[in-house]
């Protein structure tokens, strides 16, 4: 579980483990950090699979949302990797693939999983 408050400009994310404070930070920019990260997890996971090395600073991902008006939703993301250089023989083409299939938040984001709200006392 993960709890999110927010007191005054800081947002306070707390999961079991970790505690983070975020200044000046509103859903739209956790929504879009969560799909980017869940989209730099699967790229690991994909290049390690298939055993080419990389410099992790080399590698990282950035997410856009789009709103819309009426009804009020993100209605677009758009996600965009940036890889470290790899041989010409990779598949590039197969790996954003496997990304796209194996991101959660992309799939939970695309097929429109439920959402119930619930008063905690």
């Amino acid at each position: 579980m993960t709890k999110v408050q927010k007191v005054q400009h800081v947002t306070t994310v707390s999961t079991e483990d970790e505690l983070y404070e975020l200044p000046n930070t509103g859903p739209k920019d956790l929504l879009e950090a969560a799909l980017a990260a869940c989209a730099l997890k699967t790229t690991k996971e994909v290049l390690e699979r298939d055993g080419i090395e990389y410099d992790e600073a080399d590698l990282y991902a950035e997410a856009t949302a789009t709103l819309t008006k009426a009804p009020a939703r993100f209605n677009e993301f758009s996600v965009s990797i940036v890889l470290p250089s790899l041989p010409e023989s990779y598949d590039q083409e197969k790996m954003m693939i496997s990304i796209e299939r194996g991101c959660i938040i992309g799939n939970t984001l695309k097929h429109q999983g439920s959402v119930s709200f619930h008063k905690e006392s």
